[in-house]
This record gives C-alpha cells, structure tokens and sequence, in this order.
C-alpha cells in the first residue's frame, strides 16, 4: 500500500503529579466468603459512629488508615451475608487481615411468617420489577445532598498481547491508574444529573499511580471507529471524562433518561427488554431482598448479543438495592461490558454506595514498527531509512516486492539495500542513476516541498519480534471505572464557587480544590499481586 512517509512520536505520559501509593500508614484486610474462601467483592466497610468508611476491592481487599485503629470499630456488610463488627485494636498491623463473612439463611423466616398470616397472591417477578421501578420517587432523595468518595479508572490487558508489545518480563495487571477524592452534589432525582448545573462535583485529590505503567495511547477518548472503540457498542467520548461515563450509566439515578442498551431508559424500557426470574430470597440485616434474574429478549435487542443479571430489591417497600448488568457477545465468555450499582438506605431513603463500570475494548496503538525518517544523499544516489526498531534481516527479500520507492507518482528503481550499521535499523537503498536523472534534482529541488513529493511503500519486512511493518497492533482492554462512597451528606446544597469538574474534560485537567482530608478520606488504591 502506497503512502506518504509521517512521523509519529509515541509518549508514555508524563505528569508532574506522580505519586506512588505509599501503604505503610494504612492497616490492610481482606473480606471472603467463610464457606468458599473467595473473595466478597465490593463489601461495605464502615466506621462505627462516624458514618464513613470504604469498600473492599475486586479481590476483596481494602485498607483503614492507621489512625484510626487504636479505638475503631469497622462494620463490614454485603447483600447476602451477615454484617461483622471488628475492634480495630486487635488486628495485627504488619499482616493482612482476613475476614471471614458468613452467608445469611432464613433465619428471619418466623417473623416473616407472622407478618403474613393473610394469605396474598405472590406477585411475578415483572410486577417486582414494574412496582420498584414506579416507587423511584418514593425511595429514593428528592432533595439536595452530596457524597464524597473514592474514585478510580484503570485498564488491564485481556491477553498478553500487550505484555508482549512492550517486552514486559512480567504480566501487566493494570494500566493507567487514576484515583481522586471526589465528593458529588446531587440536586435530587427530580433533576437531570448529567446536564443540570446543579449537579456538579468538586475534585479534592487527584493521583496518577506511579506503581503501574502509564500509557497515553490508550487514554485518548473513545472514537468509536477505528482508533479506540468497543465491538457494535458504543461509548460516549464526553470529552475523555470517564466519571462523566460512569454517571451516564447509573440507570437508577438516570431511570428516566437513557442510560445504556440495554437498559435504555429504565422506566420506559427495561422491563419490555427483558425476561425476569424470582430467585430466592436474600438477607441484607434485617431487610428481606427479593432476588430477581433476568436474561434480554433477542427480539427486542439483538441475536448476537445477550444480557444477564440481577436485581435486588427490597420486600417492603420496593427500593431497589442492586442493579448488576452483564452483556456478552455470544462468541465471548467475558463481558462486553458490566454494570454493578448499589444504594444502601439511609434515614428511609436510598443514596448511592457504589458504582461500576468496565467495558471492554480495542486501540490501535501507536507505538508500532515503522519508518522513523529517511534522508536522501545526493552525492551517493541512495536514502538513508532509519527504522524505530531492529529489523529482521531475514525478511528483506525479495527486496523488489518489499521495497518500492515513488516520486511524483513515479517509481524508482532500487538497485540493492544494505545494512547501514550493526544495528539492523537503518538502512541503505541505493537507487538507479537513470531514475535519478529523471527526476532533475537541480529543478526539483528549489521547490521547498519537494521532499514530501516522496512516497515509501515498505512491506512485509519484520522486526526482530515479529511484529510486520506498518501494522498496528490491536491492544484489547478492558476499561473499569468504580466510584465508591465514603460518606453521605443529606441536605446539602450546591456551594457557591466556580472549580466544578468540567463534565467534558478529562479529570485530570479539573481544578483540586483544598481541604483539609486529615485522613478523613482515603485512596484505597489496587495493589500489586503478592504472596497470600
């Protein structure tokens, strides 16, 4: 394929706000399953009496900063398991504790049976569902209130396509960590949360985790085309902001906006989309939770894709606790992407206790083997080609094929190429003298662009690790986005100032606004895989 030499310089980004996450000032633990011994994913963890706290991670990790440990109390909670109270005085500061939940039966089976002494007709699942969609405005915070929380976006490679590209030793667990102390001012579910300038947040910390690698080519935001896209999904740019992304998907708080397929618009949509199944029923304290399965209606969405998850959903009052999303591909077993958001009660209301969002995706990265410039001296009828990496000498010929040179449109006949120095990557194409003569480069060369008249068509030449000319990698990704609440403030309104995070910007051009943290809030940044 014929094309006109470019330069392009691939960065790994550079910002002065670099900061390793040091965890010697945090206590660090561990929530699984007492039966399974797997991790809980995303359990709550609070601070008796202060109402503040933190979640556990994928992998069931978290971290409570030191200062706290010498007269704290942590409550750790998850749907479907009995909440556990630990005096923080008594854990081992050095290891990691492990905590051990154990699953919640029916023990409040009497009390339910009390309660329901006139036989009702069980409701069907489409009638759970329909009754907790209309009951939004009931249970959920129509007036002003805000939230602070932990914030992060990452990526991690889906194969080891990428570990490969970069000559990695080691497998890459994450890429591009961003983490922020974020606090979230909601006007109430009456207002439009995207485009309303009453909903707004304020960026209070902002980190680049130096523990991991930092790639810009893979932040650039979604164009859903050719550079960064998700396969028949699309994902809304906004700017390259993924906070913003994550608030679009939070089809609770948007129930009556469209939010993503295919939930679309929750109160509109959702329920003609989908098949749902009651399950039995879980334990969240003293809340009894309907659990209801749902699967996509190929019909009314699509034959190549299919959509599964749950709903949690309280029995007394039809507040919705979980929403978990999970649309697959159906010639993949991962998700194409997943939703989890939970609400947890407050005061007879729901406010948000966690959000996240991960999707998978494709870039063509810019760091492939290419020409990096070539130079043509006159005096020896030959271009110097300089290439970005060290070239297998092996796939050279047939050079004719491989090496075609065009001025004007014009082909030139090359004579023979040749090793300029041991390096194998820069080379010498020596061209005939009757091809240069034609080209009359005395005449030529007063036109100041004359050298963009040049087109190198250079093909299936290879590097060293296999990787053929011009052909840009595909790095397959998975992108996670997750926003965890710290802290509930109901009745709190908008303040008076003008740093909000711009909701079309990447985050990390947002104006930090002090304050005094005192550790009140804390990062509770992914670690790095160790020894259990």
């Amino acid at each position: 394929m014929k094309k006109t030499f470019l330069l392009i310089v691939f960065l790994f980004v550079s910002v002065t706000n670099l900061i390793g996450q040091e965890t010697s000032s945090k206590v660090r633990f561990k929530v699984v399953d007492k039966a399974s011994k797997e991790p809980v994913v995303y359990a709550t963890v609070m601070l008796a009496n202060i109402n503040r706290g933190t979640h556990a991670d994928f992998n069931g990790f978290f971290e409570i900063p030191a200062s706290y440990i010498a007269n704290g109390i942590i409550k750790i909670s998850s749907i479907g398991y009995l909440s556990k109270e630990i005096k923080l005085a008594s854990v081992v500061k050095k290891n990691t504790t492990v905590i051990y939940l154990e699953t919640a039966n029916n023990a409040l089976g009497e009390v339910v049976i009390k309660r329901t002494k006139k036989k009702k007709r069980a409701l069907f699942a489409r009638e759970i569902v329909r009754n907790a969609i209309n009951s939004v405005q009931d249970n959920y915070p129509n007036d002003a209130h805000s939230y602070i929380g932990y914030y992060r976006d990452y990526q991690q490679p889906v194969d080891a396509m990428y570990q490969k590209m970069i000559k990695s030793e080691t497998p890459i667990e994450y890429v591009n960590v961003h983490e922020a102390i974020i606090e979230s001012f909601d006007h109430g579910f009456d207002s439009d949360k995207l485009n309303s300038k009453k909903n707004q947040s304020l960026l209070y910390e902002y980190r680049v985790n130096s523990n991991f690698i930092q790639d810009s080519t893979l932040t650039i935001p979604y164009d859903n085309k050719r550079n960064k896209y998700s396969e028949s999904v699309y994902i809304s740019p906004l700017g390259g902001n993924e906070l913003n992304i994550l608030n679009l998907t939070n089809a609770i708080r948007n129930y009556n906006k469209m939010s993503f397929s295919f939930v679309n618009t929750l109160n509109k949509n959702f329920i003609d989309n989908h098949y749902f199944e009651i399950e039995k029923d879980v334990f969240l304290d003293d809340t009894i939770l309907y659990t209801i399965s749902f699967t996509s209606r190929k019909d009314r969405t699509s034959f190549d894709y299919a959509a599964k998850g749950t709903l949690y959903i309280a029995k007394d009052n039809f507040a919705i606790h979980q929403l978990n999303y999970n649309l697959y591909y159906i010639k993949n077993k991962s998700p194409q992407y997943a939703v989890t958001i939970e609400y947890a009660e407050k005061n007879n209301k729901m406010y948000l206790n966690y959000i996240t969002f991960n999707n998978f995706f494709e870039a063509k990265n810019g760091n492939y083997f290419k020409i990096d410039k070539a130079l043509f001296d006159v005096n020896k009828n030959a271009f110097k080609i300089y290439f970005n990496r060290t070239v297998d000498i092996n796939s050279l010929e047939p050079l004719r094929r491989n090496f075609k040179i065009y001025y004007k449109g014009s082909k030139l006949k090359i004579m023979n190429v040749s090793a300029f120095d041991t390096s194998n990557s820069v080379f010498s194409i020596a061209i005939d003298k009757e091809s240069i003569a034609e080209i009359n480069f005395d005449e030529e060369s007063k036109n100041p662009n004359y050298r963009n008249f040049f087109t190198f068509d250079i093909t299936n030449i290879k590097d060293i690790n296999g990787f053929e000319i011009d052909q840009r990698t595909s790095i397959k990704m998975n992108q996670y986005r997750e926003f965890f609440v710290q802290e509930v403030f109901e009745q709190k309104a908008l303040p008076l100032q003008k740093n909000f995070i711009n909701k079309r910007e990447p985050l990390f051009k947002a104006t930090i606004t002090p304050l005094q943290l005192e550790e009140n809030y804390w990062l509770n940044s992914p670690l790095k895989k160790e020894k259990e």
